[in-house]
């Protein structure tokens, strides 16, 4: 693993060096992670609770046998591993075997770490069994926050594309992104926590996710518009034949996801309109939004109370779907088995990082 002496080695003369006081004390505890220190108990007691890594570890409320594991995925993604199975992350956090069984319970979906987004799995394990076979990745503001600290050079994520679409699951798969930027914007601008659990719960300021997602946005209307109506296409043949705008076709493909991934049927329909939302005064504005996709039938609500359609469950009619997707005369059988692959590497544990990080396994 890199020493924490070969971090300070490795931040460029004259570079920014972050709070010293919380970067050496980060130090000293991945020196002692690495060497196996008896004093890591009373080193993790007396950490600093605020700075920019510490303080959000805070706000977590992380407990000391938390912190342990942390350190230890942050020490393996320092020296390049990026993903350990729990077993292995235990393993490293303590000699002690039947301590090992309690650690593995805080790798459970139920854990902060994982709640909290800090450590990633690759499905949520709900039982410690699960939790020391499943596989964890660092979460990526853990890791650019130490970065940061040592002013250490950071990984420049894959460059989105901007070229037409050639596939429908590309479509599928940029509008579930772009998804996924909402429900965080919304998260934090709304307090709203309709997926908890599922990793998205949001570290950056309102600001910065309202930024991104409008940067994403123009990319993605982009590519759209520069994309041929075509019947290898039946998401935009669905676009062009009901006149939806890119929140129409986000709040489509956020329902179809929900029900392919989560196994959710219906959401809220006032979550919807939370998701395109970018302040209280649009929410307001945009109170009827979902009823033009009502009675094109793209949408169907229950429970509604009469004229109030902000207060029904929506969901996707089946042949809604079925056009989404398209059937296996519109597109060819390679895209068919792409997609099939591609769903079952999600999960209702995907906390939908990957393909946000552009580490996915989707190459445009």
């Amino acid at each position: 693993m890199t020493s924490p002496d070969e971090l300070d080695d490795q931040r460029p003369e004259g570079g920014p060096e972050g709070c010293p006081s919380e970067r050496d004390a980060l130090r000293r505890l991945l020196d002692a992670v690495d060497h196996g220190s008896s004093d890591l108990p009373k080193m993790l007691a007396q950490r600093p609770r605020d700075g920019a890594l510490f303080g959000l570890l805070a706000r977590h409320e992380l407990e000391d046998d938390d912190l342990r594991l942390l350190l230890v995925a942050l020490a393996a993604r320092l020296s390049g591993r990026v993903a350990m199975s729990g077993g292995e992350l235990v393993r490293q956090a303590s000699p002690d075997s039947a301590e090992r069984l309690s650690l593995l319970a805080r790798l459970t979906t139920s854990g902060r770490l994982v709640r909290g987004g800090l450590l990633l799995p690759e499905t949520l394990p709900h039982d410690g069994p699960a939790a020391e076979e499943e596989t964890f990745r660092l979460g990526g503001v853990v890791f650019r926050l130490a970065c940061d600290l040592f002013a250490l050079p950071q990984p420049v994520a894959r460059a989105a594309s901007t070229e037409p679409y050639r596939t429908n699951l590309e479509v599928l798969s940029d509008l579930r992104r772009l998804s996924v930027l909402y429900r965080r914007r919304a998260a934090r601008l709304f307090h709203m926590d309709p997926w908890s659990g599922t990793g998205i719960e949001p570290q950056d300021g309102a600001g910065e996710l309202i930024a991104r997602s409008r940067s994403e946005a123009d990319r993605v209307a982009r590519r759209l518009a520069d994309s041929p109506v075509t019947d290898a296409l039946p998401l935009l043949r669905l676009r062009e034949e009901h006149k939806l705008d890119l929140d129409a076709l986000v709040i489509l493909v956020t329902m179809l996801f929900q029900e392919l991934v989560e196994g959710v049927g219906a959401v809220d329909a006032v979550d919807l309109v939370k998701l395109v939302s970018e302040s209280e005064g649009d929410l307001i504005k945009r109170r009827q939004l979902l009823r033009p996709l009502h009675r094109a039938r793209l949408l169907r609500f229950e429970g509604a109370y009469a004229g109030k359609d902000l207060t029904a469950d929506a969901c996707l009619p089946n042949d809604i779907v079925d056009a989404m997707l398209g059937t296996a005369a519109q597109i060819g059988s390679n895209e068919q088995i792409d997609f099939h692959a591609y769903i079952q590497q999600l999960d209702s544990s995907d906390p939908f990082f990957t393909d946000l990080d552009g580490t996915g396994a989707l190459d445009d």
